[in-house]
């Protein structure tokens, strides 16, 4: 998180500070963005966000006494009166106009890359495999963890500093219009659809729905943006005609411009031969089962476009381990 004064903030997100925050606009948060209280810590700013389970507001007292500069809340809470308070109408919305403008600054200030990936299947675990390439160039944020809707993306996204060159952004699919909201607060250089499937297909009514909703984030793409998009449905490539920018494809035919070829599973592992614009280099991956060579496509395609080599794209890919507990381990 970049430091940012409550003056800044209040302007941000359109709040309205109680005394003790109007009392001292300038002091800085220099820490984390949490919605959870027990994550809070010296400098921390803490969004009182109501849940199913529990409410935020019920936390602020114990936020401040955790070190939390402010907190932002819809309603004030008396028994933190002394706390600086931020009042918005929403607080998740609130959330999200914060990432928005933080990330606006970097990008007007920083050379960040800003990476949005979605899909069906495969969005975590081509994050953190981008995330292990990426990082050997310059920070990389890309939080292990699915956070990947309207709460958890633009937390991720805070976590963003000046020395951020890469954010990977993780987008979830929660209803039409989902990924667009948060596609509107990452502004993605680059846009990767790894796969329509039949995930929460119940909930969208059909596959139609689903890939309207994941095309979203080619149709947010600006036109020096570029698009990556998978070729193992009926649906993504297609998604090309949604962004007047440059697109790219991944898989194992002939036509995609990253694919893989003579694919060989050994011992549940995938080794495959890499081919992209540059030439041709063996890739044995770590993780477990063959499906995981369209997600290595896909990384491969994002490092690709950032000016990696094939070289160490290929050494990237076949050193990468599961990051995320409990994903793909033997026992």
């Amino acid at each position: 998180m970049i430091e940012i004064s409550l003056r800044e903030i209040v302007e941000a997100i359109g709040a309205k500070p109680n005394d003790a925050a109007a009392a001292d606009l300038e002091l800085l948060v220099s820490g984390s963005v949490e919605t959870d209280s027990r994550l809070v810590g010296a400098g921390s700013l803490f969004f009182a966000k109501p849940g199913e389970v529990t409410d935020g507001h019920l936390f602020v007292s114990a936020s401040a006494k955790a070190g939390a500069v402010a907190s932002v809340v819809e309603h004030l809470v008396d028994d933190a009166s002394d706390h600086p308070q931020l009042v918005v109408q929403n607080v998740v919305e609130a959330l999200g106009l914060l990432a928005k403008h933080v990330l606006a600054v970097l990008s007007a200030t920083e050379n960040l890359k800003v990476i949005g990936i979605t899909g069906s299947n495969g969005k975590t675990t081509t994050k953190n495999m981008l995330r292990e390439i990426l990082a050997t160039a310059g920070e990389t944020i890309a939080p292990i963890e699915s956070y990947n809707n309207e709460v958890g993306a633009p937390i991720s996204m805070l976590k963003a500093s000046h020395d951020t060159r890469f954010l990977v952004v993780e987008m979830g699919a929660g209803g039409l219009g989902s990924i667009a909201y948060l596609a509107d607060i990452a502004k993605p250089n680059i846009g990767v659809v790894l796969k329509v499937g039949l995930a929460h297909v119940g909930e969208f009514g059909s596959v139609e729905a689903i890939a309207e909703t994941k095309s979203e984030l080619i149709a947010s793409l600006h036109e020096e943006g570029i698009g990556i998009l998978g070729t193992y449905d009926e649906f993504t490539p297609k998604m090309a005609a949604l962004h007047k920018g440059k697109n790219i494809t991944f898989g194992e035919g002939p036509d995609c411009d990253i694919r893989a070829t003579d694919i060989e599973v050994r011992e549940g592992r995938a080794h495959f031969d890499l081919v992209t614009p540059e030439g041709r280099s063996a890739v044995g991956l770590r993780i477990v089962g063959l499906h995981q060579v369209a997600n290595a496509l896909a990384v491969a395609s994002v490092a690709t476009v950032l000016g990696f080599s094939l070289d160490q794209i290929a050494g990237g890919l076949s050193t990468a381990e599961s990051a995320a507990k409990w994903r793909m381990e033997i026992h």
